[in-house]
């Protein structure tokens, strides 16, 4: 048996955290040099340039675990770290490398082993072999025997030629295109932007359980988005529950904390049994938020919680609740704006804004304008039973119109099914002919002129909005009634003390605040109950408060769990 000479890459230049998590990664490549049945004489490792301080840590780990082989470190010039931007000067470094390499076929058998980690070296390093064709190599991958008929661990070569070797990339490959298929609904599309958008989100949905956030305008498909993106997950396996979904827009805040979080028997008036709720509902699946920017800012908090810690207390529980659920959020609110209004949490924005993905609407895709009518002609004729399509004159009509600045598509491609589904339904024998579509143009110029006018101008705000500014921020919110329904010496009293909450980090500060006089004459207080107690017979809660503040405030510990 002839001895084996390796060229490998391996990630000496990832930051770890620990010596074991440092030894995990290079565990492979240690097992292998300890085959007996695979003798290794020579590792040639490529490092990348941007961070070496690893490079003598892994030469101690082989030479201690493998002392009979030769190691010899290569460090690839480039100015960079391996990229895309750097792709050329890599590329010739690899081809100038292997062009003056010995090999000596006759003594040694030589392979490419691709360890985990670092996979841009590994293609610059398939490129070199696909495009000089002849180096005498093999392809190497390290096997476990689920046998139990010998070494726990098998050197596996591939076939001598490449050729195996590329099947597999392009197996690969066609999974990626299945899965951007099934991301656009397998709608073709033109748009540039839009495709590099679905393969992020496809490279995301497959290596993240991380919260992904969907923005854009109305219509532009969000939903139909966050659906696929679950069945992508669930397909590749890294999910294995439902998909749960939720418009927060529809959300009643009487029922809101039931709605998401469940409740017990008997935890309210008519609560004749247990509710799960929509986040137990998701546990191992994933929860989809719709209109996320309209969800109340007490449930915001109560997300944010069982968010990082996965647990929650059900409506007139003691008892935390464990979910883990993946979590899709949308919305066509900015909501940074919703932030520095108040509206929002901060902390909860910063969670869920880890990968966001902003669709584009109609108007940005026009060329994809023609196959979306094909995609929805498709749908129709399955649903109705009956072949639809234009005559040739009447689709030249209605996609001209379409890609005309004179089609705004206010509602995107919610506007377009619509259009398509009339279309359809007045058609005869399902030929949809000039008629149709000029009837159809007629409906949408009108629709859209009426939905062009001005708005009116707001009111001026009242005497009382500007004398009591905060009550009225609470009141816009639906946390309050209206300021006409108030006493002015309620109004008046109930002001100052929302002033000193908004400037209080906490509620035991603002009780302080407030009772400082009456603390010194009693022996025993709690100015929070009081401060509870108070907002509490006001309809309002701490919590409620969070939108008055400029910046999200940390809570005391005592409120963690609420």
């Amino acid at each position: 048996m002839k001895p084996k000479i390796l060229f490998a890459t391996i990630p000496v230049d990832y930051p770890y955290r620990s010596s074991e998590e440092r030894r995990a990664s290079w565990a492979q490549i240690v097992t292998l040099l300890r085959l007996e049945d695979f003798p290794v004489q020579r590792l040639h490792l490529f490092v990348n340039p941007g961070n070496r301080h690893n490079v003598k840590l892994f030469y101690r780990e082989l030479k201690s675990a493998a002392p009979h082989v030769r190691l010899k470190f290569i460090i690839v010039r480039t100015e960079k770290n391996f990229s895309i931007a750097t792709f050329m000067n890599s590329y010739g470094f690899f081809c100038d490398w292997f062009c003056r390499y010995r090999f000596d076929t006759e003594r040694y058998d030589y392979f490419f082993y691709f360890s985990r980690g670092n996979l841009f070296v590994h293609a610059f390093m398939i490129t070199v072999l696909i495009n000089l064709h002849k180096l005498p190599c093999g392809i190497l991958h390290l096997r476990r025997n689920l046998e139990g008929n010998g070494p726990e661990w098998q050197a596996q070569p591939y076939d001598a030629h490449i050729g195996k070797w590329i099947a597999d990339i392009s197996r690969y490959e066609r999974r990626r295109c299945d899965a951007q298929t099934l991301l656009k609904s397998s709608i073709p599309t033109c748009n540039a932007r839009f495709n590099r958008l679905i393969r992020d989100i496809e490279h995301v949905a497959l290596h993240s359980s991380a919260p992904v956030l969907l923005l854009g305008p109305t219509g532009s498909g969000k939903s139909q988005l966050a659906r696929r993106i679950y069945e992508l997950r669930r397909r590749a396996g890294r999910i294995r529950g439902d998909f749960v979904s939720l418009n927060c827009a529809t959300l009643e805040p009487a029922s809101a904390h039931s709605t998401l979080f469940g409740h017990v028997k008997g935890a309210f008036t008519g609560a004749a049994g247990a509710r799960k709720g929509l986040l137990k509902m998701a546990d191992g699946g994933v929860l989809f938020l719709d209109e996320v920017g309209e969800l109340a800012p007490d449930m915001q908090a109560r997300l944010l919680k069982a968010l990082e810690e996965r647990s929650y207390l059900p409506l007139g529980s003691d008892t935390e609740v464990r979910s883990d659920f993946q979590l899709i959020c949308a919305t066509n609110r900015n909501l940074q704006e919703a932030v520095r209004s108040g509206a929002f949490r901060q902390d909860l924005l910063a969670r869920i804004d880890l990968w966001s993905f902003e669709l584009p609407g109609l108007a940005e895709r026009k060329e994809d304008i023609a196959p979306n009518i094909d995609f929805e002609l498709g749908r129709l004729r399955e649903e109705m039973g009956l072949f639809v399509d234009f005559t040739p004159s009447a689709r030249q009509r209605y996609q001209n119109f379409a890609v005309s600045p004179e089609a705004t598509w206010p509602e995107n491609f919610r506007t377009l099914m619509s259009s398509v589904e009339r279309m359809a339904t007045y058609s005869l024998h399902g030929v949809i002919d000039d008629e149709i579509v000029e009837r159809e143009l007629e409906l949408l110029r009108s629709r859209w002129r009426e939905g062009a006018a001005p708005a009116p101008a707001p009111a001026p705000p009242s005497g009382d909005e500007t004398r009591f500014p905060l009550q009225a921020a609470l009141a816009a919110q639906g946390l309050l009634p209206p300021l006409s329904e108030r006493d002015l010496f309620d109004a008046a009293q109930l002001e100052e003390v929302l002033a000193v909450c908004r400037e209080s980090a906490t509620r035991s500060e603002a009780g302080r605040r407030l009772f400082a006089c009456s603390r010194q004459r009693k022996g025993r207080t709690d100015d929070t109950a009081r401060l509870n107690k108070y907002l509490k017979s006001r309809g309002l809660d701490w919590e409620a408060l969070e939108i008055l503040r400029p910046r999200a405030q940390a809570a005391e510990p005592s409120e963690k769990n609420l």
